[in-house]
């Protein structure tokens, strides 16, 4: 996603900098997908404080893919789940394209607006939108992903690739006063998303990176790492939800993760066992982790747990 930077990428409805109205109603647009996915695509435009809004039903674990281009660099858009309290995506600080698997069955909005400076001075945007929704099964790495991200002066080139005929993740830093060689690591899954925060507070930015294998049932991954006072990259741990019996009741992987706040979520739903042909229970179980220095470079602490 979506997300989707600091404490800001938490992105908050509530305190997004994009130039809502509540006087103007937005243009709403449904979008029906008759097989439960497919692919649409738009050309329209938004003018000063109108925005658009783009509304899908979609299930749990199904990749939305969001491509966006426009004439007017001022122009971006969200990535909402109904009743949500944060944006999965902020395209006014992730960029202009978005993947992800979405966490839960609901209906989502894809929301283009201008932001506040270009909405007062009433600019036109004139745009190109495709909102690409997909099965988990029927995403594959032969789909590219290419993103680039940046916060607090360094830059994170992320690029899903091929090395030797082997799907590779690249991350390609720059800015770093030290080291800024390309890490390379492979791929077990598809590469759904990417975000720059710094959940310490430290004045160095980190860069989060999310995949998840094809299937159901299949556990997602975190690869991430941290700028180290701006210098080079170190790797950051994340302990597998196993380490915590209580929280791995009825896990059965499908995770989806996002920067909110000063913390990493994640999610996943919750099975009656973890046994393969257990049913789920319905529920979602939300693991909130503060970032902490460990023994030989960075860990994400299991900080607060909760279900709904």
């Amino acid at each position: 996603m979506n997300i989707w930077l600091g404490a800001a990428l938490a992105t908050l409805v509530s305190m997004s900098a994009h130039a809502a109205n509540s006087e103007i109603p937005p243009r709403i647009q449904p979008v029906v997908y008759k097989s439960g996915y497919g692919s649409v695509q738009f050309k329209q435009s938004i003018k000063g404080y109108k925005t658009a809004e783009y509304k899908l039903n979609a299930k749990a674990g199904q990749i939305l893919t969001v491509g966006f281009k426009t004439s007017n660099n001022s122009a971006n858009f969200n990535v909402t789940a109904k009743g949500a309290d944060y944006a999965l995506f902020n395209g006014s600080i992730m960029g202009n394209h978005f993947i992800g698997s979405l966490p839960a069955d609901s209906e989502y909005t894809v929301q283009v607006y201008l932001m506040r400076n270009a909405a007062r001075r009433d600019e036109v945007a004139n745009y190109e939108i495709s909102l690409i929704l997909a099965n988990g099964d029927a995403v594959d790495n032969s789909q590219s992903f290419d993103q680039n991200l940046a916060l607090q002066g360094i830059d994170f080139h992320v690029k899903a690739d091929q090395v030797d005929g082997k799907p590779t993740l690249r991350i390609e830093p720059k800015g770093l006063e030290i080291d800024n060689s390309t890490i390379t690591r492979p791929l077990n899954g598809n590469i759904v998303r990417a975000e720059v925060a710094d959940l310490n507070n430290d004045g160095s930015p980190e860069i989060y990176v999310y995949t998840r294998p094809a299937g159901r049932s299949m556990p997602g991954e975190l690869i991430a790492y941290s700028a180290n006072n701006k210098k080079s990259l170190s790797e950051i741990y994340l302990p597998p939800v196993s380490d915590n019996p209580k929280t791995a009741e009825g896990y059965q992987g499908e995770d989806s993760f996002s920067v909110v706040e000063n913390t990493l979520v994640q999610r996943f739903p919750v099975y009656d066992s973890a046994d393969a042909n257990a049913g789920r229970t319905g529920k979602r179980r939300q693991i909130q982790y503060k970032l902490m220095p460990g023994e030989a470079g960075w860990v994400l602490r299991e900080d607060k747990v909760s279900e709904y």
